[in-house]
């Protein structure tokens, strides 16, 4: 009996810590960046991204996400909630180690890694919103990336998992320009910055990559659907894969 009640405590506290893992950090910044995504076959589509960070710990996602994530999708006692419709991942970094994660329907899935980008620098400049910006360059994830940063902010952050160099970045590509980012604005922002990943479920990256393509491109996030539905179901994932067919890591490994 009271190996059954240490047990019962056992699974009470890790159930408990799982549904705990908060993640919060004061925010000395926050940037608002306007896109330019080719997702996939004569598929573009324009959207709006939010950054908030430090100089260590940051938070990346689509503005309807960023709305969502914080608690502000209340406007004047209209539930404004939704997804972002085509670029869904967050990212979150914290202490070095960077989390990307999911929500499809209830399904919600994450990964962690640990990024460190080989920039070079370039004497290149240009002005992007008033602000005097440097080139720099990296290869990453199957592609090569342009970035222009700004030393007037020392914040090392960018755009997704961008960061490292010595200054926010204002403006980042890749030399295909499939993905394009520019800073719009930048202002202070000191508002502490709190999300729960416990109830997001942990998967290594080649496992959480599996699951995303299932829960996004076939009817394993709808398993009530069956027979004809299914089918059909199914056959518009088909449809819909040959939209999103270029993602922004053609070689998540890299």
């Amino acid at each position: 009996m009271k190996s059954k009640k240490i047990f019962l405590l056992l699974a009470i506290f890790f159930s408990f810590f799982s549904f705990s893992q908060k993640i919060s950090f004061v925010p000395s910044i926050r940037v608002t960046y306007d896109s330019a995504l080719n997702l996939g076959e004569n598929f573009k589509k324009e959207q709006r991204f939010v950054l908030i960070g430090n100089s260590q710990d940051y938070y990346f996602g689509a503005n309807q996400n960023y709305l969502n994530d914080t608690g502000q999708y209340e406007s004047k006692g209209v539930d404004l909630r939704a997804i972002s419709d085509y670029f869904q991942e967050r990212v979150i970094g914290k202490s070095g180690i960077i989390n990307t994660f999911l929500t499809v329907t209830e399904n919600k899935i994450r990964y962690q890694e640990a990024l460190k980008l080989q920039w070079v620098l370039y004497s290149d400049t240009k002005v992007i919103n008033g602000v005097k910006c440097q080139m720099a360059a990296t290869n990453k994830f199957g592609r090569r990336w342009i970035a222009y940063f700004s030393k007037e902010y020392s914040q090392s952050l960018g755009p997704y998992k961008f960061n490292g160099l010595p200054g926010l970045i204002f403006e980042l590509y890749d030399t295909r320009d499939d993905y394009h980012f520019t800073a719009s604005k930048v202002e202070k922002f000191d508002d502490e910055f709190s999300f729960n990943i416990g109830a997001f479920k942990r998967y290594n990256k080649q496992d959480y990559l599996k699951a995303s393509f299932n829960l996004r491109f076939t009817s394993a996030s709808l398993p009530v659907l069956q027979g004809e539905m299914r089918k059909e179901f199914d056959d518009m994932m088909k449809r819909k894969q040959k939209r999103f067919n270029n993602p922004l890591e053609l070689k998540p490994f890299e």
